[in-house]
């Protein structure tokens, strides 16, 4: 499937110095309410960070939504919105840099002037520099890949984004410097980092580790209760001897990410199937002996259907480790191969030039990139018992925190992208705010970023959108939304 049309563009230039904002002049048409300023604090993981495109770089930082909302607020109250200056043009990417081969942002970029996508490709990058200013006031105290639970303990300073600016390196936690603040108004997204990792690398973490923080590994999913007391101590801390007001974000579901949804799990296209089949005739043969032999120890074979001159949409094949154990005549054993079925996802992380070269049919894929129905329904099942401890916390302090409805908003924007393997999508009710396309896919009108996880600026203005409404609202401001047109979707380059 085309991830991208070709377009022709202006190429804006964004002259800005890292992390430092020309606010407007406060005007009387625009109020604060309800709400002290004085004390704007942000906490979270990379979404609330600025975190975009897979790393965090300074254009990105500049334009998280709580810096957006800073510029909002300004209209209506003098602040000074403080965030941890990363100072870099292309950041960090912790999801694709080795030792020795440091990666920064991805970038969409024309190779050729004969292609008709775009490919997605990695820049240089660098390791983050240690902050040197002061977090005080007013501050983003996002943390990029802060798990709950890491937010109220020291064991978050094995982050590099937290150590560049904690008070205290190895001692010190995120909940205490944000705490140790004056906090009038808070915006709190926290959960995002409890399962993105597990999801986003195949479920290969574990699904339930021990109820320790200290034994869950950076790929396991969080248990529930976990999350659960974690949220009580942060916001407890946050909300207790003041009367501070906030806000916190609802989690939305990993299957509404371009990373769950770009490929199809039948998205590969074969000329030849009869070659296919050939290839797999033995592997068939010694599944069907296997199967007669243990009728309750039973293997899928592999067959393609038969395409004559249509390149018809082929399931993936994949490794599947949780298969049965079986042999081949000479007693050698069988890989544990399948093809995907309806409802799995194949991750964004296998690369074109895989596909290219056949990975996903001759050449299985690994585990790391797709989900199976039952981890797309644990994964699932994790973040409805997240948002339902957010929900509780929100019911806990009426009038004071209020809940950021985003889970059925970010799903039906990505409705618009979600395709089957012919391209046809599941709703064509293109989503607008203001006039202005909202679009799931990773094109240029996109509110995802290249990492098809995190917002790009585009998507971080339509959700700081989504939190002012709910400050005029419940606390009886008048802030102005952002103008989402000024800020950009994805790029391309050539």
């Amino acid at each position: 499937m085309k991830l991208y049309g070709k377009y022709l563009f202006i190429i804006f230039t964004l002259i800005a110095s890292s992390c430092t904002y020309e606010f407007p002049e406060v005007n009387e048409d625009y109020s604060t309410g309800t709400l002290d300023l004085s004390g704007f604090i942000s906490l979270g993981d990379g979404f609330t960070s600025g975190y975009m495109d897979g790393a965090l770089f300074t254009d990105g930082q500049n334009n998280s939504f709580p810096a957006i909302i800073a510029r909002q607020f300004a209209y209506a109250y003098s602040i000074d919105f403080i965030q941890p200056d990363i100072n870099s043009e292309n950041g960090y990417n912790l999801w694709a840099s080795e030792p020795q081969d440091t990666k920064g942002k991805w970038i969409s970029q024309y190779s050729t002037p004969e292609q008709a996508d775009p490919d997605r490709i990695l820049t240089g990058g660098e390791l983050p520099g240690q902050f040197t200013g002061n977090l005080q006031a007013t501050a983003n105290y996002s943390v990029p890949f802060a798990k709950s639970f890491e937010i109220i303990n020291s064991s978050l300073s094995n982050n590099i984004y937290y150590n560049r600016f904690a008070s205290d390196p190895g001692n010190s936690s995120l909940l205490g410097d944000v705490a140790d603040q004056n906090t009038g108004f808070i915006v709190l997204w926290i959960g995002m980092s409890d399962f993105i990792n597990y999801a986003a690398y195949g479920g290969t973490g574990n699904p339930d580790p021990a109820e320790d923080p200290a034994m869950i590994s950076t790929n396991d999913l969080s248990p529930e209760n976990i999350f659960e007391a974690a949220l009580d101590t942060i916001i407890t801390r946050l909300f207790a001897g003041n009367q501070a007001k906030g806000l916190i974000v609802q989690l939305p579901q990993f299957e509404d990410m371009p990373f769950a949804y770009t490929y199809q799990y039948n998205f590969a296209r074969i000329k030849n199937t009869v070659q296919f089949n050939s290839h797999y005739n033995s592997f068939n043969e010694a599944v069907g002996s296997h199967n007669i032999a243990h009728p309750e120890a039973k293997r899928p074979m592999i067959a393609y259907n038969d395409n004559f001159s249509t390149l018809s949409p082929q399931e993936v094949v994949v490794i599947d480790s949780s298969l049965p154990d079986a042999q081949y005549p000479d007693g050698s054993p069988l890989p544990k191969l399948r093809q995907l079925v309806e409802g799995e996802m194949v991750l964004l992380s296998i690369s074109a030039e895989d596909i290219n070269d056949s990975y996903g049919t001759f050449v299985p894929a690994a585990e790391e990139y797709y989900l199976s129905l039952d981890q797309v329904e644990i994964i699932k099942q994790r973040i409805n018992a997240y948002n339902e401890a957010i929900l509780n916390k929100v019911n806990q302090y009426p009038g004071r925190l209020s809940l950021v409805p985003l889970e059925n908003v970010i799903h039906d924007i990505a409705e618009t992208a979600k395709c089957n393997a012919w391209g046809r999508p599941n709703s064509y009710d293109i989503k607008y705010f203001e006039g202005v396309p909202l679009e799931g896919s990773l094109g240029l009108n996109s509110i995802f970023s290249l990492d098809g996880l995190h917002f790009n600026q585009r998507g971080n203005a339509f959700i700081a959108n989504q939190l002012i409404e709910i400050i005029n609202d419940q606390f009886e401001a008048n802030i102005p939304l952002a103008n989402v047109n000024s800020y950009l979707g994805n790029t391309v380059s050539y």
